[in-house]
């Protein structure tokens, strides 16, 4: 009876998905500003080994030395302050079906911070 109750209750276990694979990948990335031309530039998605809950974007702005670090809310995620050289960005973006959009700030002493729109295709 106890060998029947614990295969019962351990059949009703939910399986717990990783929020983090709907991310993973490689994607086509048209950035946008304001009063500049559209760039576009290929970026990757994988999941972070230091969090479970977090997903690391290798190429970000084109530069394929950035790794930004974001942090996973269901079908969106937070990308908090960090810097490259001189320059700081931050922002955030939500899963749209298997593409993904996002909004980032831009920012480096002594000049006007930059919003940016990029608009993720995945390939």
């Amino acid at each position: 009876m106890i060998l029947a109750l614990g295969l019962l209750f351990g059949a009703c276990k939910k399986d717990e998905k990783d929020v983090r694979e709907d991310y993973i990948g490689t994607y086509k990335v048209t950035e946008k500003e304001v009063g500049f031309q559209d760039v576009t530039y290929n970026m990757s998605i994988t999941k972070s080994t230091a969090n479970k809950n977090d997903i690391v974007i290798t190429g970000l702005f084109g530069v394929p030395a950035i790794a930004a670090i974001a942090q996973i809310n269901d079908n969106s995620f937070n990308i908090p302050q960090q810097t490259y050289d001189d320059y700081g960005y931050n922002g955030y973006g939500r899963k749209n079906g298997i593409n993904i959009s996002i909004s980032i700030q831009l920012t480096k002493t002594g000049y006007a911070p930059s919003n940016l729109t990029l608009d993720c295709v995945k390939l």
